[in-house]
């Protein structure tokens, strides 16, 4: 049996246009397979974590019912909490504003007395610490000099080289006055 040349081309056709035809379509089903494999452990992803979803609003739920009582107890007191922070804010802003060098340590409180105290030291000019002494006396905060004493410059003193004059004092921050409170709730 001799094989014609055309007889050749025409089984090797017959072999090889499929083969073609199978080697280009194999290649996009294969990406579409893994494509497909891929979208299905993303939706098993996320059913497994809409299953937690129940759990976890109730978790969320259980934990502020817990933490209600406590938030709301330290908002309703926030203006007397906060108050010290914003006082020594000013008194720093003020002391900076003045040229003069402050330090502000917080006293222990006192049994029975809503008041937070701090101890104050700095130096200065004397002209620039009676004018701090001043604004935060005649200032919005409500600040109070329990004790002050201006120390001119010396020789206790002899590290300062500045010759400035030292402040020593303690500040009174007292509560908040009632007015206060209320405009701060209507506000927030």
């Amino acid at each position: 049996m001799k094989f014609s040349p055309y007889r050749l081309a025409f089984f090797a056709g017959f072999l090889v246009i499929p083969g073609i035809l199978w080697g280009v379509q194999l290649g996009p089903t294969l990406a579409e397979r893994v494509s497909y494999i891929q979208r299905q452990e993303n939706a098993l992803n996320v059913q497994k974590q809409n299953k937690l979803l129940p759990t976890q609003r109730d978790s969320l739920s259980a934990t502020w019912n817990e933490f209600r009582p406590i938030a709301d107890a330290a908002l309703d007191n926030l203006a007397n909490d906060l108050n010290p922070h914003l006082v020594q804010k000013r008194i720093y802003d003020t002391a900076e504003e003045l040229n003069c060098e402050l330090r502000i340590q917080p006293k222990p409180a006192i049994e029975g007395d809503s008041s937070v105290r701090f101890m104050v030291s700095g130096e200065g000019r004397y002209s620039d610490l009676v004018k701090l002494v001043d604004r935060l006396e005649q200032g919005q905060h409500y600040v109070r000099f329990e004790k002050l004493s201006f120390i001119l410059p010396s020789q206790e003193y002899p590290n300062s080289t500045t010759g400035a004059v030292r402040l020593v004092g303690v500040v009174l921050i007292p509560m908040m006055p009632e007015g206060h409170e209320q405009e701060t709730q209507h506000h927030g």
